[in-house]
């Protein structure tokens, strides 16, 4: 689904509840979203 969006999809090995296991990949992850300024994040 993200592809077809023209996003990027990011896979945590963890449970539904990814926030509550890995913080700081979630963080990575949104962080990286707002210093793209909306368009794809490139990693």
């Amino acid at each position: 689904m993200a592809e077809r969006a023209g996003g990027i999809a990011t896979e945590v090995d963890a449970s539904h509840g990814v926030m509550l296991t890995h913080p700081r990949a979630v963080a990575e992850v949104v962080e990286a979203a707002a210093r793209s300024g909306g368009g794809p994040v490139r990693r």
